[in-house]
């Protein structure tokens, strides 16, 4: 069985962010990944833009050796990536030695992270008030919604 854990990504430079490189850490998260899969067994699947600016990677790890399974020294091969393929354009990012940060986090749930509470309402006030209407343009626009919801939900177990 696979434990899953949540790593943040960050730079150890405060002034430079994880997400304004998001595709090069994706390239050194693949090419790191190869190798921990082949000796380990761990899967590392794509990392992902969370919040605003979080720079969130789900690593998979076998039940028998996650207590063991040291995060950032396994993880540094996305570091040496991005610091030898990409021509010494994040050598001025290093903190003495340390290119990159790795932490632990809770389990992100993309929903919270993705909406605030602030969107989420706003999105409910508007379609309220598009059913509050009975014009032509106002019944497509629902139409529209619930072909969207209705397919959302085809995965769903609770069928909205």
């Amino acid at each position: 069985m696979l434990i899953s854990k949540n790593i943040q990504i960050e730079f150890a430079d405060s002034s430079i962010k994880a997400i304004n490189a998001i595709n090069d850490i994706r390239e050194g998260v693949r090419s790191a990944s190869l190798n921990l899969y082949s000796r380990y067994d761990v899967q590392i699947q794509t990392p992902m833009v969370y919040g605003e600016d979080k720079v969130i990677v789900e690593i998979k790890i076998p039940e028998e050796i996650v207590d063991t399974f040291a995060i950032g020294p396994h993880l540094k091969g996305v570091a040496t990536y991005l610091l030898k393929q990409y021509n010494g354009r994040y050598n001025q990012y290093l903190v003495g030695k340390r290119l990159l940060v790795y932490t632990e986090v809770a389990t992100p749930n993309s929903s919270e992270n993705n909406f605030r509470m602030e969107d989420r309402l706003e999105a409910v006030s508007k379609f309220a008030k598009l059913l509050e209407r009975s014009d032509e343009e106002a019944i497509d626009a629902i139409s529209q919604i619930l072909i969207i919801l209705k397919e959302a939900g085809k995965n769903d177990i609770t069928g909205i």
